[in-house]
């Protein structure tokens, strides 16, 4: 019986070992995603500060994005859920755990680092985009204004004249 609980003391650190390699391995990926992330929005200022923006493009990069930020949901819920399962074993056994514990630590001040360039370059995407719908707003007001005054103009002219009335009619005669 005690050579039973031994056993299963030992398989379950091994298995605590395994998750905690585990959160590394998650931590080393989102900081992959991350960086993409960061690509993708540096593409985006690059496409923003072009004089003519490629909107399909521009729709790309947004659903790569997209697609990104998914894969860092699932990674930070399965990062969750390890940390659930060993937090305890990893607290009570701090100095088992201290490569791995300083490795995370690591990659946690990298991920950091890596959200707030991407925060600060999305902010000022942000501001290039309200620029340039602001422009675009700009251009269809001026379109619809200039359509209107041909419009108005066209009619008026053809109201101007009458079928009795010659263009070359000479009232003086």
């Amino acid at each position: 019986m005690i050579l039973q609980m031994g056993c299963e003391a030992v398989d379950n650190q091994n298995q605590n070992r395994v998750y905690v390699t585990m959160m590394v391995d998650a931590l080393k990926k989102k900081e992959n995603v991350l960086t993409f992330l960061l690509e993708k929005t540096r593409e985006q200022e690059m496409l923003l500060r072009s004089d003519e923006l490629d909107e399909d493009e521009f729709s790309a990069t947004i659903e790569e994005k997209g697609n990104g930020l998914d894969d860092l949901n699932q990674i930070d819920e399965g990062f969750d859920a390890l940390f659930k399962m060993v937090k305890q074993e990893m607290t009570s056994h701090r100095e088992q755990y201290r490569s791995q514990i300083k490795e995370m630590q690591t990659l946690i001040g990298r991920i950091s680092d890596l959200g707030v360039q991407i925060q600060a370059l999305e902010q000022q995407n942000s501001e290039r985009f309200k620029i340039y719908l602001s422009n675009k707003r700009k251009e269809i007001r001026e379109f619809h204004v200039n359509n209107r005054t041909a419009t108005s103009y066209y009619q008026n002219m053809a109201n101007v004249h009458t079928p009795d009335q010659s263009y070359f009619f000479d009232e003086q005669k």
